[in-house]
């Protein structure tokens, strides 16, 4: 009785996350508990990815999300030079052991002009602020089912980055 009891009570991964993209695919996995069902698992990625893309314009997509500067290229956006920041998920062994955010995969292209790039560092870790310049391909958005499921969330190009270095 006391183990059925615990089991009860026990919150899905990710369920008081403060981190707005962790919660809503924490939300989503909550709302789909046979997403690892192979039978159920084409009809409920679809509906993922669909759900991603349209987060992805939910001015808190990026709020709170940690990620890592990987690169920053040189590039061109309607005949004018601009920088493009490559931002990806990092895995930390010290997150909380409810925390999804070990488990979701999510690139952000950031288009920044060469002053917002002066002070960021390849492989520091920053949030993110900004707007959905071009939203990611449903492609992209993916459910690996393994022992311990990875959800790739897509990648999207942002632009009027605000970014701020974690503590």
């Amino acid at each position: 009785m006391a183990v059925l009891l615990i089991s009860c009570t026990e919150k899905p991964k990710g369920f008081d996350s403060k981190i707005f993209t962790e919660k809503e695919v924490s939300d989503f996995i909550r709302l789909n508990p046979q997403w690892d069902d192979p039978a159920k698992e084409a009809e409920i990625t679809e509906k993922f990815k669909h759900k991603m893309i349209n987060l992805s314009n939910d001015p808190n997509f990026l709020t709170d999300f940690p990620l890592q500067l990987k690169a920053i290229l040189d590039t061109t956006v309607s005949g004018q030079d601009i920088k493009l920041a490559i931002f990806k998920d990092f895995k930390d062994e010290t997150r909380p052991k409810e925390s999804l955010l070990n488990q979701l995969e999510l690139e952000i292209r950031g288009m920044m002009s060469v002053d917002q790039v002066s002070g960021l560092n390849i492989d520091q870790k920053y949030t993110l602020q900004g707007i959905v310049y071009k939203q990611g391909k449903r492609g992209d958005v993916k459910f690996i089912n393994q022992e311990s499921p990875i959800y790739a969330l897509g990648r999207y190009t942002f632009w009027n980055m605000k970014v701020k270095p974690l503590k």
